[in-house]
């Protein structure tokens, strides 16, 4: 096979790649464990289908699975990345795109989640060390505060300090595209919770642990 044949392959092979970070990220596993009770969870809570909602309309029976899931499925394109030994930009774009299925799912009308614990998943593949201290300042601020909301927005912003702050040697690769990464993703996260911030100025932001009487649907 010629050169330029090779070179079209492996094209072809990353936006393979791309794609199919899209469709694991883009598999809305909130939205299927509120049909299985019998449920539109978009219509309970704060409407989203990600796990924070899940859980405080479900419970933990079926909101820790759904946080498991959506964070595996940002995890597992970013190790198939991996174990393919491809460059920083490409495993930095795979996690992106992975983060986007979940935020734009198709299979809900392209609205999704806010896309926190699926980027848990992509950063731990990225580095369990800056992975570690965003879930330390997450799990630290909502203990103080009981604000899921707010322990998300500062934990996407310790993602992209850790980014900057780790060794080089530690992410096994050109850091700079984990830099821009970081930076995108708290940029996109804070971005996404700007009605949160307005309900936390104006004191009536839901608190974790606290369960209002509109937020306990009928289910079967």
């Amino acid at each position: 096979m010629s050169a330029v044949g090779k070179m079209v392959l492996g094209m072809l092979g990353t936006i393979v790649l791309y794609l199919l970070a899209f469709g694991i990220g883009s598999l809305p596993f909130g939205f299927w464990a509120g049909r299985l009770r019998g449920i539109d969870i978009r219509e309970h809570g704060s409407g989203n289908i990600g796990a924070t909602n899940v859980l405080r309309i479900l419970g933990p029976a079926w909101g820790v699975p759904v946080l498991l899931l959506d964070a595996l499925k940002g995890y597992l394109p970013v190790l198939i990345a991996n174990q393919q030994a491809r460059p920083s930009y490409e495993v930095a774009l795979v996690g992106l795109c992975a983060i986007l299925g979940h935020t734009f799912s198709p299979f809900v009308g392209f609205k999704g989640g806010k896309g926190v614990a699926t980027a848990l998943g992509v950063v731990i593949g990225f580095s369990y060390q800056v992975a570690g201290a965003a879930l330390l300042v997450f799990l630290a601020t909502v203990f103080l505060t009981r604000y899921v909301s707010l322990g998300s927005m500062l934990a996407a912003v310790t993602t992209a300090i850790g980014f900057f702050v780790i060794p080089a040697s530690f992410l096994g690769g050109d850091p700079l595209p984990y830099q821009i990464f970081g930076i995108l993703i708290a940029v996109f996260i804070v971005y996404k919770h700007k009605s949160n911030i307005e309900r936390i100025r104006q004191g009536t932001e839901s608190r974790f642990g606290e369960k209002k009487a509109s937020e306990t649907p009928p289910v079967s």
